[in-house]
């Protein structure tokens, strides 16, 4: 926070010779100015209430250092207090705190731009849109720089937690023609519908973009990404039309190519890399990104080959430049990390701990250590992989959380369940405002049949992460699998869904919430568009069973055959084939 006797921060445009906003306060000089920084003699009073506020912050008590700044903002007029106030409730976590210190420090300073966005970010993460679109829309047509404006717009609606209210809301903020003809408009309406789950409305803006502004590389990369769930071939001719016009757009190529990779076209991406490096031969990256190819594809000993050049290049960049100046570190340690992976795929355990040994960026050592006690508990060297992970120095708060989760698996797969549950007890008691503890903290708890503590743990997770899709979906699915509080389910799944529009796993939680509630026409197709998505064997046996239980038995049979063979030991197939009588 700057000095309170500081006055850089002015209004675009204060009127001449403001006068006081009102008189000076009785024994403190505070002179308020309209569209200025307040002029404030430091007293002690003030001196020593912004000192305690901030001691209390350092002893993690925010609540206690924004209660004090607060109504200390208010007597001296100063929008840097209020600013400072809201700080501390976002560290401490109070989003309602937050929102009061925000309104506050909006009112002191309405000339500042970012006082106002982030009033409307809290009013939308504590769920109040009620003139929300009013309010953006007034922000963006007063701007003098309407994309940023849509842009900081768009940041506030993505608050919400439901995506197709955000989109209503980015509608009516947006629908002035004059507004609405800007392709930064029709961006920001095109990642609106995405997230509401509208790829058709997505695509359609992304190409009205790219109709205003036919360079536009972002616009394509929309038309490309969400068009792939609309009409994949026209997507991917579109995108290639633009890449013939504009051969150096490197991010829209290599969307291109990872396209083709999630379809299973590898030699087509590896010539589209191939041809990419011809054209820009400096760019070494795309060695890393062949390799990635390979290995997607199943060809380990090129991925290899091809790690090795990177490898290689990487090494001489180290050796020509100053330590540090350039990323090179970090980029072998990404190169050591699929070498790893690859010995694993290959059986070969003790080169992949040796290759994680050797990664060398201190910002991957500590998960690669942490994978390397992984492995070692694979071997069956379950003492040997906790010793090792005791020997480690994890360097925050975040790498202790993960060392935890970390300890708390290879307990868990060695069936030492009891001794998992107190790990993460412990690490929950260490780490009480962790949502990634306590979420798998509940699935061991799931695991074992304790479903009230799922239950309690869920909606802890929820409480400190409202956004955590995964959270209700996991509350959600649990109550269904157990055909428990079946409209409750329903309701939480919803909110998942409204959250994470296209996620898989949480649409096969809604068509099986749906199943267990008698809606099996719903249900199939909840279920069909999961397993196009995500062809896994759990989601291959609800979708069997739904079509079971419509009477399509020959579908059925088939995808729980198609299922078993990608996981022969998947326990929801395995319970679903003897259930149904079908044979493997």
């Amino acid at each position: 926070m700057q000095p309170l006797q500081a006055h850089a921060q002015t209004a675009p445009a204060p009127a001449q010779n403001p006068a006081p906003v009102s008189p000076p306060i009785a024994g403190r000089s505070i002179q308020l100015r309209q569209g200025k920084l307040p002029l404030v003699r430091l007293t002690g009073d003030i001196f020593y209430r912004v000192v305690a506020a901030e001691i209390a912050a350092q002893r993690g008590l925010y609540g206690a250092a924004a209660g004090t700044l607060v109504p200390l903002a208010r007597e001296t007029g100063d929008p840097r207090l209020a600013h400072r106030a809201l700080e501390f409730q976002l560290a401490g976590g109070n989003l309602a705190g937050a929102l009061e210190a925000a309104h506050l420090w909006a009112q002191l300073a309405p000339y500042d731009s970012n006082a106002g966005a982030a009033e409307l970010a809290l009013a939308a993460a504590n769920g109040q849109t009620r003139g929300m679109a009013a309010a953006l829309r007034a922000r963006i047509e007063k701007s003098a720089d309407k994309p940023a404006a849509i842009t900081q717009a768009m940041g506030v609606v993505s608050r919400l937690n439901d995506r197709r209210l955000g989109l209503r809301i980015m509608d009516q903020a947006l629908s002035d023609p004059a507004v609405r003809k800007l392709p930064a408009a029709s961006l920001a309406l095109s990642d609106a519908a995405h997230a509401a789950g509208d790829d058709a409305r997505a695509v359609a803006e992304a190409r009205t973009a790219l109709a205003a502004d036919p360079k536009s590389e972002p616009a394509a990369l929309r038309a490309l990404e969400y068009g792939m769930s609309v009409d994949p071939a026209a997507a991917q001719a579109q995108a290639r039309g633009f890449l013939a016009r504009n051969p150096n757009a490197r991010r829209l190529h290599l969307m291109l190519v990872g396209q083709m990779v999630n379809n299973g076209k590898y030699d087509q991406a590896l010539a589209e890399l191939n041809a990419m490096s011809r054209r820009t031969p400096e760019d070494f990256d795309l060695l890393y990104m062949q390799a990635q190819v390979a290995y997607r594809a199943g060809r380990l000993d090129q991925a290899r080959a091809l790690l090795g050049q990177y490898l290689d290049v990487q090494e001489q960049r180290q050796r020509s430049t100053a330590p540090g100046a350039t990323m090179a570190s970090a980029s072998a340690s990404d190169a050591h990390v699929l070498l790893a992976r690859i010995d694993e795929d290959q059986g070969r355990i003790d080169e992949a701990i040796a290759e994680l040994g050797r990664i060398q960026d201190p910002t991957m050592r500590y998960g690669a250590q942490l994978r390397q006690a992984v492995l070692t508990a694979r071997q069956g060297h379950t003492d040997k992989a906790l010793a090792l992970l005791g020997s480690t120095a994890p360097q925050d708060d975040d790498e202790r959380v993960q060392g935890y989760l970390t300890r708390s698996q290879i307990l868990r797969d060695a069936g030492r369940m009891d001794a998992a549950v107190a790990t993460l007890k412990t690490a929950d008691r260490a780490f009480p405002d962790a949502p990634a503890i306590k979420y798998e903290l509940a699935m061991l708890n799931e695991r074992l049949g304790r479903i009230g503590e799922v239950e309690r743990l869920l909606r802890q997770v929820i409480a400190l992460s409202p956004d955590n899709a995964q959270a209700y979906n996991a509350l959600g699915y649990t109550l269904a699998d157990h055909n428990k509080r079946l409209p409750e389910a329903l309701d939480l799944i919803t909110q998942a869904l409204n959250i994470a529009p296209n996620d898989p796993f949480i649409l096969d939680s809604m068509g099986w919430v749906r199943f267990r509630m008698g809606q099996l026409d719903r249900a199939a197709e909840y279920l069909r568009r999961a397993y196009a998505q995500r062809p896994e064997a759990d989601i291959c046996a609800h979708y069997a069973e739904v079509l079971w239980d419509k009477g399509e038995h020959e579908r059925a049979t088939a995808l729980l055959r198609e299922g078993y063979k990608k996981d022969p030991k998947n326990p929801t197939v395995l319970d679903t084939l003897k259930r149904l009588g079908v044979t493997p």
